[in-house]
């Protein structure tokens, strides 16, 4: 098989935690005068904290306003962490990982999360053995689109570009995944309407077992 290691994204693409995070923004609507719609959602998609945080600026005003924002944000978030009781596991994510593991294909985690969320995350879905490392929001400086986080994982691995495929579900991960000169799939967020087009589209994760075999 020509591909050595899958690396892939988190939220929205393994586990359905992008419509939680909607769902936080929402609740705060009325008391920030803003609204989280398609066009703001698609623009902070795959971003890291601190990138987010230049974007919220611009529409809040002041960084006070954006350090209220985000604190109340992660208030919601981490409560529904801690009491979530059923899998959010996206469709095809079990397949694909058990396909990878009986055939020596290493996967990785290139998420712009926090690493402790991610962390969590794998752990209560019961996942994180198949993940060899883990690269976070936290470990590099430039957030998606700029491609850095999967260059740094492919280097992690000691891997050729063309012997990587990344997996992605955002539009700033697609737009990173073309600049890094490495093979993707775009899986989109099934709990939203699609948002953008991409020229390498996948329906679900189970997908790719066929594409990579």
């Amino acid at each position: 098989m020509k591909y050595k290691l899958v690396i892939f994204d988190m939220d929205g693409l393994m586990l359905d935690t992008e419509i939680i995070y909607h769902k936080s923004w929402e609740s705060l609507d009325d008391k920030y005068d803003l609204t989280f719609d398609d066009e703001l959602r698609s623009k902070i998609s795959g971003l890291n904290e601190s990138t987010i945080r230049k974007v919220l600026k611009k529409y809040l005003g002041t960084e006070e306003k954006v350090l209220e924002l985000r604190n109340d944000l992660e208030a919601y978030r981490d409560n529904w962490l801690k009491t979530y009781d059923e899998s959010i596991k996206k469709e095809g994510l079990d397949e694909l990982l058990e396909f990878l593991r009986e055939n020596n294909i290493r996967a990785c985690i290139a998420s712009s999360n926090d690493r402790d969320k991610i962390e969590y995350l794998i752990d209560k879905e019961n996942i994180s053995d198949y993940f060899e490392f883990i690269i976070s929001g936290e470990d590099v400086k430039n957030s998606k689109p700029d491609p850095e986080i999967f260059i740094k994982a492919a280097q992690k691995a000691g891997v050729s570009k063309d012997q990587a495929l990344i997996l992605e579900d955002s539009y700033n991960g697609y737009l990173a995944c073309q600049k890094s000169l490495m093979d993707y799939y775009i899986i989109h967020d099934s709990s939203f309407e699609k948002s953008f087009q991409a020229n390498r589209e996948l329906e679900n994760l189970a997908k790719v077992i066929d594409k990579i075999k």
